[in-house]
This record gives structure tokens, sequence and C-alpha cells, in this order.
């Protein structure tokens, strides 16, 4: 008597035979034969595992259920669990990816893959700090090798999301000193840009590409932090390296126009996103965002606003610069009555000065236009009257309309309308009759000629260490035997220029002639209210040179080489601003240069 197989066995044989077919590269007799065993088997975890690997080979969104199936037959096998989670978090379900692999370490104990696989859930879902967890906790049960430095590179990448600076710039030290090869050496220099430590990201980088010199993409990212650095030739020089290497290749051709940006170059500029739009496809490469927004300031700077504007107005589709109030329309940008309009901000408060000039016009045209936005403008637009009424941005909408909203800059368009620049609405921002009031007089024992200084601006933003010349370089002017008992200096500069008071500037407190009244400021109006008594501003491109310019005073702005697009190419006026006059580098990082020529402005104007 022949004995016959059980169904186990049975099963057991047909995953045998569907093993044989799958290393012949039969994956459909594979997966029938799969089939065949578990209907012989429902039980069978191996043949669910396979199954799902099969179905997930063709995204077929089946395969989870598959392995979920392995998983509850086969729950001490860990291959389970883990092809479970990867085909979840493959379909984009990465909170079910992070359930999956919790039920895992529930049953399994810790273990170094799953909680590091925890951890990419866990960033999926947008929860930086509980993937930093998971990463912490998957590196106590991993052993130095490969896998160990992949997880490290992404608990430094949650460690950035966190804002967690100094420990991900740990954490990307650690690893180069464990594998120290091009891969790690850029990531440490893409960690150290990232975390504003600018220059002690360039050796990093210059490291990766030595160790590497034929990858172009490593060229691409020391271009990138030399240009942050304000090394502009050698940024140059590596970003001709790498389209040596590969012409075709968008990022470095975006690094080109970047650095066109910098030597003020803005035809070339154009040129250069232009090729990098074009070598990039519409789903993926570099984010289109950024490259449109690049393509629309070199126009804009040409002062071509009809054809800049477009592209420009990608940078709400940059993550993080979406509409500002949640469930208001966006404003489709046609000036037609009866329309309710809330222009917003989150940042910037140079921008909603520079554009904010255009809403009476919107009111004009029938149009009702209020303002939501950082509370430090609100007593100066509301005493202004351009708008209807100004508010934080958490204050309420009035109930009896329909409004869309429009970020500041979305305003920029009616520049290339008849409304041209709006120069002759200047001044169009009065200081706060009460602001008038506290500061009356604080300037009277200062000598005739008052000059408001500002040398810094936001340090969040990217350009800050290219736009701003800090106080040293400003130090010979307030030092000028000829100015001495003509000029006096006040000090409006706030947040993180203050601490140059501290260091370079030390010496100024005890000065007659300099009068700091940056810490008693708590608003825009209390500038404004300053800015009104001084015979000139000279202020870096910031929130100050706008007030001084939409209030109608004399106001000398030092501008670097890579400026923003408003103050176009080699001007020494603004169309914007008619009380202005414009000191530009020569090359990059020449403060020094402006000082001497702004002295020598200076010199003349109280001599008269």
């Amino acid at each position: 008597m022949t004995d016959v197989p059980d169904a186990d066995e049975r099963a057991r044989m047909l995953l045998a035979q569907a093993h044989a077919r799958l290393d012949a590269g039969d994956g459909a007799g594979a997966e029938a034969l799969c089939r065949d065993a578990l209907a012989q088997d429902p039980a069978c975890a191996a043949a669910w595992n396979m199954l799902g690997v099969l179905l997930l080979q063709r995204r077929d969104a089946a395969a989870a259920e598959c392995f979920a199936q392995a998983a509850h037959h086969g729950p001490q096998v860990l291959e389970h669990h883990r092809n479970l989670a990867g085909a979840l978090y493959q379909m984009g379900r990465p909170a079910d990816a992070a359930a999956a692999l919790g039920r895992a370490l529930s049953l399994l104990g810790p273990h170094g893959g799953l909680l590091a696989a925890l951890g990419d859930a866990r960033m999926a879902q947008g929860d930086a700090p509980g993937a930093v967890t998971a990463y912490r906790a998957g590196l106590d049960h991993l052993a130095p090798g490969p896998e160990r430095i992949r997880v490290q590179g992404n608990l430094v990448r949650a460690l950035c999301a966190c804002g967690w600076w100094d420990e991900a710039v740990a954490v990307a030290r650690e690893r180069v000193t464990l594998a120290p090869g091009a891969l790690t050496w850029r990531d440490l220099a893409n960690t150290l840009l990232v975390a504003g430590q600018v220059d002690a990201a360039v050796e990093p980088a210059l490291t990766a590409v030595a160790l590497a010199p034929d990858r172009a993409d490593l060229r691409v990212v020391a271009s990138a932090v030399l240009i942050d650095a304000n090394r502009i030739d050698e940024a140059a020089a590596q970003v001709a390296s790498a389209l040596a290497l590969a012409p075709d290749m968008a990022e470095a051709q975006a690094n080109r126009g970047f650095i066109a940006l910098r030597r003020d170059d803005a035809v070339g500029a154009a040129a250069a996103f232009r090729a990098a739009l074009d070598g990039t496809p519409a789903g993926g490469g570099l984010p289109l965002a950024a490259l449109h927004e690049g393509l629309g300031t070199a126009l804009l700077r040409q002062g071509d606003i009809a054809g800049g504007a477009p592209h420009f107005a990608w940078r709400y589709r940059t993550p993080g610069l979406g509409p500002a109030l949640a469930g208001i329309p966006v404003w489709d940008g046609v000036v037609r009555p009866g329309v309710a309009l809330v222009v917003t901000a989150t940042q910037g408060l140079g921008d909603v000065m520079h554009f904010i000039r255009y809403a009476p016009f919107l009111r004009q045209a029938g149009m009702r236009v209020i303002f939501r936005g950082m509370g430090a403008l609100v007593d100066l637009l509301n005493a202004s009257g351009l708008v209807e009424e100004a508010g934080p941005l958490a204050q309420l909408l009035p109930p009896d309309a329909a409004w869309v909203q429009a970020d500041c800059l979305a305003l920029l368009p009616l520049a290339a309308t008849s409304l041209g620049f709006a120069s002759d609405t200047v001044p169009y921002l009065v200081p706060p009759p009460d602001a008038v009031q506290h500061w009356a007089g604080v300037l009277d024992g200062l000598p005739p000629f008052r000059v408001a200084l500002v040398w810094a601006g936001a340090t969040r933003l990217s350009y800050h260490r290219h736009r701003a010349p800090r106080l040293a370089p400003l130090l010979p002017l307030l030092d000028d035997p000829a100015l001495a008992g003509r000029v006096g200096w006040v000090c409006v500069q706030t947040d993180d220029g203050r601490r140059d008071l501290a260091t370079v500037g030390a010496g100024l407190a005890d000065r007659t002639d300099f009068l700091d009244l940056g810490d008693r400021l708590r608003s825009l109006a209390d500038t404004a209210a300053i800015l009104a008594q001084a015979d000139l501003v000279i202020a870096l491109d910031t929130g100050v040179a706008h007030l001084a310019g939409a209030l109608g005073r004399r106001l000398w702005l030092m501008l670097d080489t890579g400026s923003e697009w408003r103050w176009f190419l080699g001007r020494e006026d603004s169309p914007w601003y008619p009380t202005a006059r414009l000191f530009r580098q020569r090359r990059p990082g020449d403060w020094p240069g402006v000082v001497a020529d702004m002295a020598a402005a200076l010199r003349a104007q109280v001599a008269e």
C-alpha cells in the first residue's frame, strides 16, 4: 500500500516546485504553484510569503494581504513581518506599516532591522521625532557594517528634520569615522550646510570630490556648498567640471544659474535655468519650483515683470509656502469689482511693505482689501489706511463676504500693468500717532545730521550671509574723522545682528554720537517713528529698507552682487522708491568698497 502525502506535505512539494520555476524565470508558473500549495494548505506561511513577493513585483496591492497571512501563520519568522511592512510602505501606507512593525516588535522583541524600518515609516508619516527614537533604538541592536551606516544616515536626516543640528552633525561625523568614503563625506557636507555651518561644510564637500573626482553629482554638491560660502569662482570651477563629465546634468545647470545670479549675470542665469528645466522630467529630478523661481528671478532682475512673474509664482509650490489661511480660496489675480481679498503674509516684512502699495488701487477698482499677517505690521498698516483693516493671521475674517486670499508677493504682477511701479504713491506708509508721540525728541541729543543704521537681517533666509555686511565693515564709516561731530548714528538693529554690538562694536556704547535703540523696538510702528526723525537711513536689503522707502525717507541701500531681483541690474536708483540710492558691491563680498563709496557720499552730504 502506497502512502499518500498529507496536505501539508503536498503544499511543501508544490512550494519547492514553485521555487524551481522561479529560478528558471517562470514567474507565472511559480505563482500558479503557490496558489496550488495554498489550496492544499491555507496555513502554509511560506507559500503566502512567496506569493506576496511575486505579487509585489508587479505592484499588486494584494501582496500586502499575502504577507499579512504569512505573518499570521508564521508569527516567529522575521522575514514575513519585514515583507509585510515593506509592502505597506511601498504602497503609500506608512501608518499601516508602522502598526505592522509595532506588532512584530511585540512578538519578536527588539530587532535592529525592524526598528530601522519603523523609523522609515514614521518619517514617511511626518513624525521626525518618532523616527529619531526608532532609529536610535535600532542602532542599539545593529552590529557594525553597511546596514548600521545606512541607518545612521537616516537618523541624520530625521535629526535635521527636527532641527536638532548639533546631534545631526555629530552622527554624520561618526559615520565618516566608521566609513570614510566619498558618500559619507558628501552627507557630512550636506548636513553641515543645512545646519547653517557653511564654512565647515567646504572641506567635507571637497574631500568627497577628491575621493571620487569622476562623479559629477559630488561636484554639484561641492558647488552648492561653495556658493553658500560665497566662494563663487571655486563654485564655478566645480560646475564646469561637472558639466564636462555630464553635459546635460540638470543639477549642474541649476547651480550654474545660481552662480550667474551671484555674479549679477541675469541673462546667463536665465539661460542656465532654462537648460535645467529642459533636462528635468515633469515627474522627478530637481524640484521644479526652485528652477522656475530661479528663472523668474533672472527675468525679473532684467526688469521683465510680465515674463518673470509667472515663473516666480512657482515659489508657492515649495513645501511650507502654500496658502496661509486654511479653507480660503486663492485669488485668481483678476482685478474686478466685488472681490473680497485678504492679503496674507507669514514671513518677509519687506515683501509686505513693498507690495501693499497696490491695495488702494484694488480698492479703487471696487475690491475689498484687508490684511492678515505678522503682528509687527498691524499698527503700521492700520495707521496708514491702505487696507480696510489689518490684523494678525489668527484674527477671524469679517463674516460678511466670501473672501479669497493672496500672499503679498502675489500682487507683483500688478507692476506689469498700467499701475507700473507705483512710485508716485510714495510715501504710502505713516507711523501711528501714538508711536510718534512716544518717540518724539529721542534723537535730540545727537549731532545735527542723524543716520539710522541696520546691518543684518533674518538669519533664517539662506542668502543672509551674502546680503548682510554685519557691523564690522561699517566701523570705518562710523569712525570717519570728517564726520565726527556732524553725524549722529542711530542703531535700529534688532535680532541676531545685535550680537555685533557686544563684539566688534563694543566701544560704540560709550560714544555720545551713537544711540542704540534696537533693544527698545517692539514693532515696525516704533521703527517708523524713529526713521521719520532721521535724515538718512543706511540699510541692507531688509524690512527696514522697505520701511524707509515706503515712508519716503532718504535711503542708502547696501547691495551684494547677488541682490534680490527687485533692485534690477546696475541701477543706482529704484523705480519702487524714489528716495533710494543703491550702493552695489563690485565683486562678491566687497563690503569695504561699498562702505568707502558711502563714506565719500556722506562726507559730501554733510559738507553742503
